[in-house]
């Protein structure tokens, strides 16, 4: 069975050929490469002509992060690169809530949120957000402008129980990092989340156990390791969550492994 990490930043990956092997050999060979602007989309394009002869699945998200400035310029670059490259998913897009805006910022955020939203909605692409803790509400209000948009990923979401039971009842995904392996906070989120809502992640290369300096693709595998031997009564956490990620990203779904064991016999 595939396993997938719904959200990589292929550019900002050190030691890239031994980082993707290791996850292709642990079983992650899908991912979605998270472009926070064109000039990472074009630092990943390159990464992928030297990864070519590994064998590595993948899909293309490009968007204008809220927690980085970005101009105009920016904004007319995204809008031509999704005219004329294969990108499934609009993201990740947002609201900040980890840097001050001057008013100038404010508004070029806000009324670059809604084009970009405009675009995913036109082009039915999947939407990767980042609204965490107090932004989530407000990026919520945002949404229901847009109800068109189905398929929306709440990315390495932190927000009160009520928001996340709001999330849930609009049938978003939400991205669940390995931080639920020992983070209080995250196993809580899990607790409110049913198993067709979730899609895994690691924000690579984001660091996520303190004891580690970088995440990696890999860490996929020992995440739905945990979720197997925590919840085994549940769900084949490979083939839920492979089958979530393809919802959310309008792919091929996959066959449940009980069907292609009866077709074998």
């Amino acid at each position: 069975m595939e396993m997938w990490d719904t959200h990589v930043h292929l550019d900002q990956v050190h030691h890239l050929k031994d980082t993707v092997q290791r996850a292709i050999n642990c079983g992650v060979t899908h991912w979605v490469l998270v472009a926070i602007g064109p000039q990472a989309y074009y630092q990943q394009s390159q990464c992928l002509k030297v990864l070519a002869p590994l064998g590595l699945r993948f899909l293309r998200s490009i968007g204008l992060h809220p927690e980085h400035p970005y101009s105009l310029n920016d904004i007319r670059e995204v809008a031509r690169l999704l005219e004329q490259e294969p990108i499934a998913a609009i993201g990740e897009i947002g609201l900040p809530t980890y840097r001050f805006l001057t008013r100038q910022e404010f508004n070029r955020n806000w009324d670059g949120l809604y084009i970009q939203l405009g675009w995913a909605e036109r082009k039915n692409l999947a939407v990767i957000i980042h609204a965490v803790h107090a932004s989530t509400e407000p990026m919520l209000r945002i949404l229901e402008e847009f109800p068109n948009l189905h398929r929306v990923v709440f990315h390495w979401l932190k927000a009160p129980k009520e928001i996340i039971t709001e999330i849930v009842h609009r049938q978003y995904f939400v991205g669940v990092t390995p931080d639920v392996i020992w983070r209080q906070r995250d196993q809580a989120l899990w607790s409110l989340l049913p198993p067709s809502s979730i899609v895994l992640e690691t924000d690579s290369p984001w660091p996520h156990h303190p004891d580690k300096s970088v995440s990696e693709p890999a860490d996929i595998a020992e995440l739905i390791h945990y979720l197997n031997h925590t919840f085994p009564n549940q769900r084949d956490w490979a083939w839920q969550t492979t089958l979530n990620a393809r919802r959310l990203f309008n792919q091929e779904l996959p066959e449940h492994p009980s069907q292609v064991n009866n077709r074998a016999m």
